[in-house]
């Protein structure tokens, strides 16, 4: 969904409520897939520049950080085929890899799979095992208890997990639908399945983002008459297509429903690299609400966008045409690539 389609629902909020060996190997013959594709020419159009000809991660392109090197069979996900596919077609957040799903064709981009692992050292591809959740074509919302993300922090008996292909974890938890993690890699391993629950589930990505102290008091929504914050608390999720939409009510202080929105969680692609994005909207149900004031240091962006350098490494975007509604990019300044293809977003129709 792009953000046009995601401003004409704020602007109706009140039905909102309702991804060789180190010596050097021999560099590998041309790979040729059943089609008659070059998987080697493939590679060396779409890869090579910043993975090297060799796949020793030393190509030519100028990086933030280094490319992987495919020699040591290093891959974000796992040496199988799908698990590489994955990372082709949606790109990894947080790195340079772009995302060649709408570049590549399917037969393309198995061909590049199978090549790239070809690159690394014999043996056998390992598989995930039996209790591990694996994210494959769409997005998986899972439900149950999660370790500590933290030294010194509880565990958290409800927590909602919600995985996507390009390797991205959200981690919410249910009880004020806050924010608590967001992670890089493999899903989740769930070692609970015979029994009546209770055993944590245990994230396998990297964290690459983590709630603030002082960001978990935050209330999004505050009742415009009193300024009281209003608590959200998740009612259902929703996946649609390759976005998950998150269902919440909001409750005052005296633990009534106070009115309802909708957390939407997608992804802004700036260069053919997708950038985590989520934005919160909500409704008064009879009742005005208003958007929190956020701590941060903000700027007008345009005519019509405030924007919110938040000091826990989010952008955060208000459109004057959506007045409830609070669009966060997990991105840590608002520059002119990220400027550029969230305007795109807000001009483009699906």
């Amino acid at each position: 969904m792009t953000l046009q389609r995601l401003l004409l629902a704020a602007g109706a909020a009140s039905v909102l409520v309702a991804f060789a060996t180190p010596e050097g190997p021999a560099t590998p013959a041309p790979l040729k897939t059943p089609d008659g594709l070059d998987a080697k020419a493939l590679y060396m159009e779409h890869c090579a520049s910043c993975h090297g000809e060799t796949g020793d991660g030393k190509g030519n392109e100028e990086l933030e950080r280094p490319a992987r090197s495919f020699l040591l069979g290093g891959y974000s996900y796992g040496n199988t085929q799908n698990a590489v596919r994955r990372s082709v077609i949606h790109g990894i957040p947080g790195t340079p890899m772009p995302a060649f799903g709408a570049t590549l064709g399917a037969d393309e981009i198995n061909a590049v799979a199978d090549y790239v692992i070809s690159l690394g050292p014999p043996g056998t591809i390992v598989q995930p095992g039996e209790s591990v959740l694996v994210v494959e074509d769409r997005p998986m919302v899972v439900k149950g208890m999660m370790p500590a993300h933290e030294q010194g922090a509880f565990r958290e008996p409800r927590s909602l997990v919600v995985g996507f292909p390009n390797g991205t974890t959200f981690q919410f938890r249910a009880e004020d639908s806050r924010l608590l993690t967001v992670r890089q890699g493999e899903f989740l391993d769930r070692r609970d399945w015979g029994g009546r629950g209770g055993a944590e589930l245990q994230p396998l990505g990297s964290l690459t983002w983590k709630a603030s102290r002082a960001s978990r008091d935050f209330t999004e929504f505050s009742d415009a008459k009193t300024g009281k914050g209003l608590r959200r608390k998740v009612k259902r999720t929703e996946i649609k297509g390759d976005d998950v939409w998150i269902h919440f009510d909001l409750i005052d202080g005296a633990g009534d429903r106070f009115g309802g929105g909708q957390e939407f969680l997608s992804f802004l692609m700036v260069n053919d690299v997708p950038v985590p994005m989520r934005a919160i909207l909500g409704s008064g149900e009879g009742r005005a609400i208003a958007l929190s004031e956020l701590p941060g240091k903000k700027s007008r962006a345009s005519n019509s966008i405030d924007v919110t350098t938040t000091p826990n490494g989010l952008v955060a975007c208000a459109l004057d045409d959506a007045p409830n509604m609070r669009i966060y990019l997990h991105a840590p300044a608002w520059t002119p690539s990220l400027a550029a293809a969230f305007d795109a977003s807000l001009q483009k129709k699906d």
